[in-house]
C-alpha cells in the first residue's frame, strides 16, 4: 500500500499552488549572553494552504483578522512548533501565519501543520473595490 503513495510523490505537490517561506530561531549568544536568531527553514517552496472555518461568532471582539488554516507540504521539510510561515497564493497575495503547530509526517504522502492567523484587520480600500 505503501508504495502506492510513493508514486504519487512528484504527482501531488502539482496541485501545491501556493508557495511558502518558514522561519525559526535557533540560539545563539553575543558576548555573554543568549540571543535567539531568525533562520530559514525553506524559502519559495510548493505547498497548499487549506482555511478553517472563518465564522465571526466565535471571534471575542470584531476588528481582527483571525482563522484557523492547515498546511500541506512534503516531508521532505522539518517544521518545528512556533515557526512563523509567509504563504503567497496563486494570485499573489501574501498571508502571514504567526502561530503553527509541529509538522505531523504520519502521511506517506506530505506532512501537515495547523497555523493561526491573528492579526488586526489593516486593510486599506481606496477605490470602493478593494484594490489599493
Amino acid at each position: 500500500m505503501k508504495s502506492v503513495f510513493k508514486k504519487m510523490n512528484g504527482v501531488i505537490e502539482r496541485v501545491w499552488n501556493d508557495r511558502v517561506t518558514i522561519t525559526g530561531v535557533k540560539d545563539g549568544k553575543r558576548g555573554p549572553f543568549s540571543e535567539d536568531e531568525p533562520v530559514t527553514i525553506v524559502e519559495n517552496h510548493p505547498a497548499k494552504v487549506i482555511l478553517g472555518s472563518q465564522k465571526p461568532s466565535e471571534q471575542s471582539f470584531f476588528g481582527t483578522d483571525q482563522y484557523d488554516a492547515k498546511l500541506l507540504i512534503d516531508n521532505g521539510v522539518s517544521i518545528p512548533a512556533g515557526a512563523r510561515i509567509t504563504a503567497t497564493d496563486v494570485n499573489g497575495h501574501v498571508t502571514e501565519y504567526k502561530r503553527a503547530s509541529k509538522g505531523y509526517r504520519g502521511y506517506v504522502s506530505h506532512q501537515e501543520l495547523a497555523m493561526v492567523r491573528d492579526e488586526k484587520a489593516k486593510d486599506v480600500i481606496d477605490d470602493g473595490l478593494g484594490q489599493n
